[in-house]
């Protein structure tokens, strides 16, 4: 369970056709946050479990030195808008994930926000428009693909209704603001923002740039391993 979650985060981001013959993308990156809360919510499960065992008895100081290491790195992601931005950037999530998970926690989904809004601001509410032609929703393709538990987590956790944000004057309100119904987190987001781009095109940017970056360096540290491996030494 925690393999078929890890390995889908290792990758270079393009769709590809696996084994199987099933289409999947690994090392996306609005994944991540998704993946801690599958994770974490796997481990106090065990948790749980644990407490009803008799032996052995590491099993359960196992399961909770796990859980507080990942929890140690799942708050990480507060220091850095680009997780949580990823998963609201993608058309068939916005904000349903961050209000499912954090809806307890008022606060964490409160620096969540301010995040994203500053970076926003900061970085992409001003620029110049790139694009000025009017363009079309791009045609949805639907082909096999992988399922697991992680899926199962993914689905569940972001099936809940979307919540309505006020009437915004600016391009991210706007967008937030209206429901992308006919999209699910099997659309490519990035095929998704080149549609919009003419539409939105100051929030398509700030999308391709987050969308565009790997879930881990693995891959790219696999090729340059690999590329050094083909030169002698001198």
């Amino acid at each position: 369970m925690f393999d078929s979650c890890l390995l889908r985060l290792e990758g270079d981001c393009q769709l590809r056709v696996r084994k199987g013959g099933v289409e999947a993308q690994y090392g996306i990156i609005w994944q991540v946050a998704v993946a801690y809360e599958f994770l974490l919510s796997t481990l106090e499960k065990a948790k749980t479990e644990a407490t009803h065992r008799v032996e052995p008895s590491y099993y359960s100081s196992c399961v909770n030195s796990a859980w507080a290491k990942l929890n140690k790195y799942y708050t990480k992601l507060d220091e850095t808008p680009i997780y949580y931005a990823a998963t609201v950037l993608h058309s068939g999530i916005q904000w349903s994930f961050l209000t499912k998970a954090y809806g307890e926690k008022e606060e964490w989904l409160f620096a969540a926000r301010q995040l994203i809004q500053k970076l926003w601001e900061e970085e992409y509410r001003d620029l110049p428009a790139q694009w000025e032609i009017s363009s079309s929703n791009l045609p949805a393709a639907v082909r096999a693909r992988e399922y697991n538990p992680f899926d199962s987590f993914q689905d569940e956790l972001i099936s809940s209704t979307r919540h309505g944000h006020d009437e915004a004057t600016d391009e991210l309100g706007r967008w937030l603001s209206t429901k992308q119904d006919i999209y699910t987190t099997y659309h490519n987001p990035l095929e998704y923002w080149s549609a919009k781009r003419f539409e939105y095109p100051r929030v398509a940017k700030m999308a391709i740039d987050i969308l565009s970056v790997p879930a881990m360096a693995s891959e790219c540290e696999r090729t340059f391993f690999s590329a050094g491996s083909m030169v002698s030494p001198a």
